[in-house]
């Protein structure tokens, strides 16, 4: 019981933490703007005096729609790579139960020189019963047992 609680624990916990988000900077804009070719500035990015309020990067529109795909492409690219675990464990516990079974030493019955050892034997039993045999039957036909 408690493996599985370790297990689904460990399951659940992303790999790859995501990190905070850094600390506001002093003096920076307090949400995004849009800029427009041929438009003023948003009135909040200026002063009274006509100089910028905040802080803000302006990125280009074609660098942030990159930036967009980008992301989109590595989503795609880590669904199709993703590595099915729970398949890769079950696999890896057939292979340990495999490992096991084929480190156990074999039942004495099953062993080689077990097997060598009943064959002589049965070979000696075997010329025993038709060695008597023969010597019955030699016996039997020279009148020696009258």
């Amino acid at each position: 019981m408690m493996i599985i609680l370790f297990l689904g624990t460990a399951l659940a916990l992303d790999p790859i933490a995501r990190p905070e988000p850094p600390t506001p900077v002093e003096g920076e804009c307090a949400k995004v703007y849009s800029i427009n070719r041929g438009q003023p500035l948003p009135s909040p990015l200026l002063s009274p005096s006509g100089i910028a309020s905040c802080s803000s990067v302006a990125v280009p529109l074609s660098q942030f729609s990159d930036l967009l795909q980008t992301e989109k492409w590595a989503k795609a690219i880590s669904s199709q790579y993703s590595i099915k675990t729970n398949e890769l464990e079950m696999e890896r516990e057939w292979y340990k139960k495999k490992l096991e079974e084929e480190s156990k030493p074999p039942p004495f019955l099953e062993r080689p020189g077990t097997q060598r050892w009943f064959g002589r034997l049965e070979t000696l039993v075997t010329v025993g019963v038709v060695a008597a045999g023969l010597v019955a039957a030699y016996q039997y036909g020279s009148g020696g047992f009258r």
